[in-house]
């Protein structure tokens, strides 16, 4: 009888959560740096089959030749196409500028995908030479050493898509790039309150680090966050302060954030995405990791019992990862949701 209620809770759990599991995100995705799917520059170019650089014809406005062919059979022109008036500024004023046009087939008609002075062209390039070998993504391990090699690019369009490229890998990809980048250039960005918002995959790459003064410097700033209730890139220092702490980290971010209500639901949100990357990492053979998502698992009691509005985002994980777990409790919850409707 206590088997067969357990698998009626499960089967009601699932009915109960379908909509937060569908909207799971990719498994391998890591949602710390990259919290919703973003579409990149490399993204948008191998969708199509035809891409070219193509300039303005003089004294011609928005009619286009064709400068070089990067894709697909060779682009002949005129080529009729709506463009901006800051692009086409930085067309006649930038020397040896294009823009890149692309179409899935001869026949629809070109797009404009973006501007490119004479930097940003071999870059373009490179994409489109490596057509074949990238197009799955997150989690091409090749496309994603590429890009990290381009995070301290000059060229702020290239530093930007390889951030989004890099950010949205698999956390476990993520975390082995840490080594490529020096403590320098980590804590150069960090300074850098203009990009805050691209501070999360460095906080994660500083998690790697076993220097003292970098476990310290994690510490002090997650203590601080937890007291002042500061929400500005927690998932990322929770993340590093538990990779940085494997002994107590998990067990002091639940008493912080668990134990007791009072805590916001932006908090909380933050503290889940954490957990959430930390056990989906992509090695569940190996004894920590084991360990790690079986107190993550555990901790979601502690969280379910002080907030239960939570119910949803445990449930979701509890799914991606097949685990069985909490089932009671969720489903009681999910009960005094529907009685209170």
């Amino acid at each position: 009888m206590i088997t067969a209620f357990r698998q009626l809770c499960s089967c009601l759990l699932l009915a109960i959560f379908c909509a937060a599991f569908l909207q799971v995100p990719s498994a391998q995705a890591c949602t710390i740096c990259v919290p919703y799917p973003e579409r990149t520059l490399a993204d948008r170019l191998l969708a199509h089959d035809e891409i070219i650089f193509a300039r303005e014809i003089d004294n011609s406005p928005y009619v286009f030749y064709p400068i070089e062919t990067l894709r697909g059979p060779e682009a002949h022109g005129p080529i009729k196409l709506f463009c901006d008036s800051s692009t086409r500024r930085k067309l006649l004023h930038i020397p040896d500028s294009a823009v890149v046009l692309a179409r899935k087939s001869s026949e629809e008609e070109w797009r404009m995908i973006t501007f490119a002075d004479s930097s940003y062209q071999p870059f373009i390039r490179a994409i489109v030479g490596n057509a074949s070998a990238w197009l799955d993504s997150p989690g091409n391990g090749d496309r994603v050493r590429y890009f990290s090699g381009l995070l301290t690019s000059e060229h702020p369009q290239i530093q930007e898509q390889a951030y989004l490229e890099v950010g949205r890998a698999p956390y476990s990809m993520i975390k082995p790039l840490a080594r490529e980048i020096s403590r320098e250039q980590i804590y150069k960005m960090l300074a850098n309150f203009r990009f805050i918002e691209w501070h999360s995959l460095y906080i994660l790459f500083l998690g790697q680090s076993n220097n003292p003064d970098d476990i310290a410097y994690i510490r002090k700033h997650i203590e601080s966050a937890s007291r002042l209730g500061m929400t500005t890139n927690l998932s990322a220092w929770l993340t590093a302060f538990i990779e940085t702490h494997p002994e107590t980290g998990l067990e002091e971010v639940k008493t912080w954030y668990f134990s007791k209500p009072g805590r916001s639901k932006d908090e909380l949100e933050q503290v889940i995405t954490s957990l959430s990357v930390l056990g989906s990492q992509e090695n569940p053979e190996d004894l920590p990791f084991f360990l790690l998502r079986h107190n993550i698992v555990d901790s979601y009691a502690l969280l379910l019992d002080n907030y239960p509005e939570m119910a949803g985002r445990v449930a979701r994980d509890l799914a991606m990862w097949q685990v069985r777990a909490h089932v009671e409790r969720l489903t009681e919850i999910r009960e005094r949701m529907t009685q209170a409707e």
